[in-house]
């Protein structure tokens, strides 16, 4: 059920992104989601789990080598649109991801921990299901922020699992309802020295993607975007501790 990837990160400045994006241009095309907006980018709204002492935090501020996130993410909040209950494991350099759609009005009961049903489902994402409220259930995990950004995104030409994304405009809001909150008041800007470049592959790291990193001596950094939402929301005196 789980997809492997490598995912390099860099926090760079605006105009260094721009001369990745150059470089890696003869190699991409636009995301789906991003093809319909001239500048290839489109809002991301996460809502991340935790339990009351905030551990998933912790193990990620902690570098341990295993560890995992559990996320609610949506596109947007127009009619029919989904949102995608989430597991992102880690394990050193490389990631696991687990997703399942859910209309969004489920929500609330697949927080609850209660049973839902999903009519027409494959097996799997019934199992992507049934493993999201396991470890929410396990962690007695709650809404504890919803974290927003624009991603400027592309895949690759040759193979649709290799990505590159820019990520600008951080923000995020302290809640604990269970819902995907994509605008409104509350959110909080969250300050990033640059914008957050990433480099994503399933295998191998395609030639042209090495010969960026190399190329423009780009250094890999550590980022969670959940914990420097989190900082900054207690920075500004909200309640997420």
């Amino acid at each position: 059920m789980y997809r492997n990837r490598h995912e390099c990160k860099f926090v760079v400045p605006e105009a260094q992104a721009q001369h990745v994006l150059h470089l890696v241009r003869p190699f991409v095309e636009p995301d789906p989601h991003a093809r319909a907006h001239a500048d290839h980018s489109y809002t991301i709204a996460s809502l991340y789990l935790d339990d009351r002492h905030r551990s998933l935090y912790r193990e990620t501020v902690e570098g341990q080598r295993e560890r995992y996130k559990l996320r609610v993410r949506s596109y947007g909040d127009g009619p029919g649109q989904p949102v995608f209950l989430e597991i992102k494991r880690r394990h050193d350099r490389v990631v696991r991801k687990l997703r399942c759609a859910i209309p969004p009005e489920l929500l609330p009961t697949v927080l609850s921990g209660r049973a839902v049903d999903l009519p027409g489902a494959s097996p799997n994402r019934q199992a992507a299901l049934a493993e999201f409220q396991r470890l929410a259930g396990l962690r007695q995990a709650e809404p504890v922020a919803v974290v927003r950004y624009q991603r400027q995104a592309y895949v690759g030409l040759d193979d649709t699992e290799v990505r590159v994304t820019v990520d600008r405009r951080l923000c995020a809001l302290a809640t604990r309802e269970p819902a995907v909150t994509m605008s409104g008041p509350g959110f909080v800007t969250v300050p990033v020295h640059g914008v957050i470049l990433e480099l994503k592959f399933t295998d191998r790291c395609p030639a042209w993607m090495a010969a960026t990193i190399r190329n423009l001596e780009l250094h890999r950094r550590s980022f969670s975007k959940y914990c420097t939402s989190l900082d900054a929301l207690a920075d500004n005196g909200a309640a997420v501790s």
